[in-house]
């Protein structure tokens, strides 16, 4: 499992507790609700940018990706990422050639490519769709082709896990104080 995890500086506790300290328990909620955007803006960046890297709706790469947010026992929020690697069909232009296999295209950088025993099929136990290729010459066993996990694609693009960390580690100052303005807009009423 891939983490990213996001720390608050102690100058940025220190400053933000001197300046809501007129405000009874403002600071907990101030750093839960700026944690807890961050997550979500992260997890957003890290979507894109995967996504810009492979073929694989949003949706489906959202599925590989949990967010662990903030809460007011636990101040620390954190991005996760599974090891689960998605079917081939799950990946657009995935098309089946009776006679020469099945073409997919995986990454966006590369062209299409072709799998040249493959075929598509529907389990009648489960219902399960999915590309399948024959271990051997005989009817069964057959194995199902599935496309890189989220994690593989995260830790094999270069500088793509600094990238997002780093936006999201000069995003916590901003939000940090947006949320002290909150507050005070807040307490003022």
């Amino acid at each position: 499992m891939l983490a990213m995890r996001i720390k608050i500086g102690e100058k940025s506790i220190k400053e933000a507790t001197n300046i809501l300290r007129a405000i009874p328990r403002a600071m907990p909620r101030v750093f839960r609700r700026a944690i807890n955007r961050n997550v979500d803006m992260a997890a957003t960046d890290l979507k894109r940018r995967v996504g810009g890297r492979i073929t694989l709706k949003k949706g489906e790469i959202s599925k590989s990706i949990k967010k662990y947010k903030a809460t007011y026992s636990h101040l620390a929020g954190y991005i996760a990422t599974s090891r689960y690697r998605p079917g081939l069909l799950a990946f657009p232009g995935t098309t089946e050639k009776r006679p020469r296999g099945v073409k997919y295209r995986i990454s966006r950088l590369e062209g299409r490519k072709r799998i040249p025993h493959a075929f598509i099929a529907t389990m009648r136990a489960s219902g399960h769709r999915g590309v399948f290729e024959r271990r051997f010459r005989t009817r069964l066993p057959i194995d199902e082709k599935r496309g890189p996990s989220i994690w593989s694609v995260i830790t094999g693009t270069p500088g793509l896990l600094k990238k997002v960390t780093n936006s999201a580690a000069n995003r916590m100052g901003k939000l940090i104080n947006d949320q002290v303005a909150y507050e005070f807009k807040r307490w003022k009423r």
